[in-house]
C-alpha cells in the first residue's frame, strides 16, 4: 500500500465526530449493498477498512494521562 498519507492535528472531539459521521455513513451503505447495490459494497468496504485504520491510529485513553509503551514505541517506528 504506497498512499500518500498526510499528518493533520485533530482534537479529541474531532475525531469523536468524524468516527460517529464514518458510522452514519456505514450504516447507509449497509443498507444501500442489502438492497442490491455493488457500488455501495465496495464503498461500505473501503469505509470499513478506513475506520480500522483510524481505530489503529487513534491513542487509547488512560485514566492517569500517561501512554503504554506500546503507544510510544508506534509513536517512534511508525
Amino acid at each position: 500500500m504506497l498512499d500518500d498519507t498526510h499528518t493533520v492535528d485533530l482534537t479529541k472531539q474531532d475525531l469523536e465526530l468524524i468516527e460517529a459521521a464514518l458510522q452514519t455513513q456505514e450504516k447507509i451503505l449497509s443498507v444501500q449493498s442489502r438492497a442490491g447495490g455493488a457500488a455501495a459494497r465496495t464503498r461500505l468496504n473501503d469505509l470499513k477498512g478506513l475506520m480500522r485504520r483510524l481505530r489503529r491510529q487513534t491513542p487509547a485513553p488512560h485514566a492517569d494521562g500517561t501512554q503504554s509503551w506500546s503507544q510510544v514505541a508506534r509513536q517512534l517506528f511508525f
